[in-house]
């Protein structure tokens, strides 16, 4: 048997509807022959992902590894051990691979596997469009452009293993993401950081291109910012040097933006009726489809209440309050 070049690694959790859509184009990659497999990796998933996987017809290429619910990083991390190429290129589930993007990745590794391979990302096409889903695109052209920039070098928050090749031999060697990153937010940062502090290199291919269909309604959303703010205390814990650079040592000019955090980290909130008021709105904006820098202001307000309600309950989660609806299993993706 040739061994492959690349290892594609797909962690997934209860989206079958949406891998099935992305999964033909990861098997369908143009220009590296039989030099690449795809590994997904099911996640505890209950939704017959996995019955999907294997009564479909997908060839030899395509290998279902399952697993009990771990999260995100221990989905990854099994992907990578039980890999056979050289090269691992993790893709979120939900991303559509351009035609030649393994073999982009390929060739900016070349000879090299001592390096990372950060790629783009973007919206797919016929993905619904609301204000929540535009702030997911200006993050993308933000980042992109970020990295596109002569001599740039890149910071911890950077990172996004929803799309990035690293040699799997040095993913090893730093044995991988750190599992104790269950929920939503920061695995990707950790492994930056670390990546950094071995001075690794670093190289953006903007061709290659992965674009998401991104389906998250605004209750998912604001449970992933509650879960970035337990995160980022997680985070900071581990790496205090990078704690100044956090959300959690921002100071808010915006009177507005000091009234959420002061709501969210309140163990006895008199605003929360009133907040919840404003998230049904959101909800109901963002089913509608409705644009525009009002609600993206409100969405931005909305968020940082909850991202605090995340840290309170992280550094204090016996506090009372109603943050246990904004809490849920890990998905990974």
């Amino acid at each position: 048997m040739i061994r492959p070049l690349l290892s594609i690694v797909v962690p997934t959790y209860n989206r079958r509807r949406i891998l099935s859509r992305t999964l033909p184009s990861l098997l369908g990659q143009k220009g590296v022959a039989g030099e690449y497999e795809v590994i997904v990796v099911v996640d505890g998933s209950t939704d017959g992902t996995l019955e999907m996987l294997t009564q479909a017809t997908r060839g030899t290429r395509l290998r279902v590894i399952t697993q009990p619910n771990r999260g995100l990083a221990a989905a990854r991390n099994r992907g990578a051990a039980e890999a056979r190429g050289e090269i691992l290129l993790f893709l979120d589930d939900d991303m559509m691979a351009g035609a030649d993007l393994a073999s982009i990745h390929v060739e900016k590794h070349g000879t090299e596997r001592q390096m990372v391979v950060l790629g783009a990302l973007d919206l797919a096409e016929g993905v619904r469009r609301s204000f929540l889903k535009e702030g997911v695109a200006t993050w993308s052209r933000d980042l992109e452009r970020r990295l596109a920039e002569p001599g740039y070098r890149p910071r911890f928050d950077d990172w996004s293993f929803g799309h990035a090749s690293i040699g799997r031999a040095l993913f090893l060697s730093l044995c991988g993401f750190d599992e104790t990153f269950v929920f939503y937010g920061n695995e990707d940062y950790d492994l930056g950081l670390r990546l950094l502090q071995r001075g690794v290199e670093i190289q953006f291919a903007p061709r290659a291109v992965a674009r998401q269909i991104y389906d998250k309604s605004f209750a998912a959303w604001l449970r992933d910012v509650y879960s970035v703010g337990r995160a980022d205390v997680t985070l900071a814990e581990k790496h205090p040097p990078v704690a100044p650079e956090l959300r959690l040592s921002r100071r808010e000019a915006h009177p507005l933006k000091r009234l959420a955090r002061w709501s969210g980290s309140a163990s006895f909130d008199p605003l929360a009726p009133g907040w919840l008021a404003l998230a049904g709105a959101l909800m109901v904006a963002e089913l509608l489809s409705l644009r525009g820098s009002p609600l993206s202001h409100t969405q931005s307000l909305m968020g940082e209440r909850v991202y605090w309600r995340g840290v309170r309950d992280a550094r204090f989660p016996a506090a009372p309050g109603e943050s246990g609806a904004m809490k849920r299993p890990w998905r990974a993706a």
